[in-house]
């Protein structure tokens, strides 16, 4: 009786309808407009197939090498550890053993580096016709000795990570797709078309674009609609009458949590039976894993629904709705910031916002599978645990042992005035 009760109040309240629609409108804006198209075989001789990370050392070294100098010179590092956008500048003495190993990947000498005066970063900028045009760096003259093995080069490539601290793009993770990416041929293209036909059976590989489109809003949206509901009582005057009552408070909020959560998969659950119908209007007779885009929906996409609930429910009660709307969606920010860097196979151990915007590629997500489920079933826990938290903290409220953080610095400043 009261999961309905508290589902009830979830789906007729203000903030779940906007969420509703927002979720919709992702759905149709995105996903449902980018899949106009079936996906067709490719044609031999066309002029452009596309682009492919391989690992093609003659391609990769020097990419890699001028990045490095370049980052160098500039005095900051972009990372993504553990998802976070971080952008790192070395200490004396970490930037003395950078300075060592570009001299052992270039030829240049750290006195000559550290006294490169005509360094210009370049990057994109805007010419006189209005549109960005890429500059390239101005960097030293840079020369791979011929006696540089790969092993090395990407033993020297591992170091510099661990020196930046982890997730740069010279990791064994990042480095093939940022530094050696060339054109795909033909027998490329047909190999990936033939995996998008037998191996994904066409819905998985629908199945992994959907969830990509649709992670981005459920990863903050929940939010909105937690700090709302763990809100209510204090909103409404009815604080008191819902601590008197003589339901545990672990029950209380379990409740209201899964509550909420039920009611949220509402929109995930009409947008994916329609992504589904879609696919088959798309692909008449083929063979289709009927099963994939639901699987996929499940264990991608409630975790996220999960994860931001919780926080907005636990933030909200120690500090307030504002604050766990402000909390999610700087991590949420930062995760797409982060993510932006490679939006298809960026799947970290602890990735929020996981990105796979493509229909094939299938090698690139197989090879992140370990990350992807371990990924999931973290933030699932981590979701239960913050809701364990939660009641802990409400049953606090009830017996009047704790009333929210900012209540105590009001307090506190109150004493401090007499």
């Amino acid at each position: 009786m009261l999961f309905f009760k508290e589902c009830k109040k979830v789906l007729f309240s203000l903030t779940f309808i906007i969420y509703f629609f927002a979720t919709l409108g992702m759905y149709f804006s995105q996903f449902h407009s980018d899949s106009g198209k079936a996906l067709e075989k490719p044609v031999e001789g066309q002029n452009d197939y596309g682009m492919v990370a391989k690992e093609v050392p003659e391609i990769l070294m020097p990419a890699a090498v001028n990045s490095l100098v370049t980052e160098y010179l500039s005095e900051r590092y972009t990372a993504y550890p553990y998802g976070f956008y971080k952008e790192v500048k070395l200490k004396e003495k970490k930037r003395a053993r950078m300075a060592e190993i570009i001299e052992e990947l270039s030829g240049i000498s750290p006195e000559e580096l550290n006294g490169f005066a005509d360094f210009e970063e370049g990057g994109y900028i805007m010419g006189e016709d209005g549109t960005f045009v890429y500059v390239e760096p101005r960097l030293p003259e840079i020369h791979i000795p011929k006696t540089m093995t790969y092993e090395h080069f990407r033993e020297l490539m591992q170091e510099a990570d661990q020196i930046i601290g982890g997730g740069s793009k010279y990791s064994d993770q990042f480095l093939v797709g940022n530094f050696s990416l060339v054109p795909k041929t033909y027998e490329d293209a047909l190999a990936e078309y033939e995996s998008f036909l037998h191996e994904d059976k066409i819905t998985k590989a629908y199945g992994r674009l959907y969830c990509d489109y649709m992670g981005i809003d459920l990863a903050i949206l929940p939010v909105f609609c937690a700090a709302a509901l763990a809100g209510l009582d204090k909103r409404s005057g009815m604080e008191q009458l819902a601590y008197s009552r003589k339901i545990s408070s672990a029950k209380l909020i379990f409740t209201r949590y899964f509550a909420l959560v039920t009611v949220m998969l509402i929109p995930l659950a009409i947008t994916t039976v329609v992504a589904y119908f879609k696919v088959v209007k798309l692909y008449p007779g083929s063979e289709l894993d009927n099963f994939a885009i639901f699987q996929y929906a499940a264990f991608w996409l409630i975790p996220n629904i999960m994860t931001a609930a919780a926080v907005g429910m636990l933030i909200t009660e120690m500090l307030s709705g504002l604050i766990a709307i402000f909390v999610q969606g700087a991590w949420w920010f930062s995760s797409i910031f982060a993510g932006s860097s490679g939006l298809t196979g960026n799947i970290q151990k602890f990735t929020l916002v996981m990105r796979h915007n493509s229909l094939v590629k299938a090698d690139v997500f197989a090879a992140e599978w370990g990350n992807f489920v371990f990924n999931r079933i973290f933030y699932i826990a981590a979701s239960i645990i913050l809701i364990i938290f939660t009641a802990a903290i409400y049953e606090r409220k009830r017996k009047g042992s704790f009333n929210g953080f900012s209540n105590i610095r009001k307090n506190n400043k109150s004493k401090f005035k007499k």
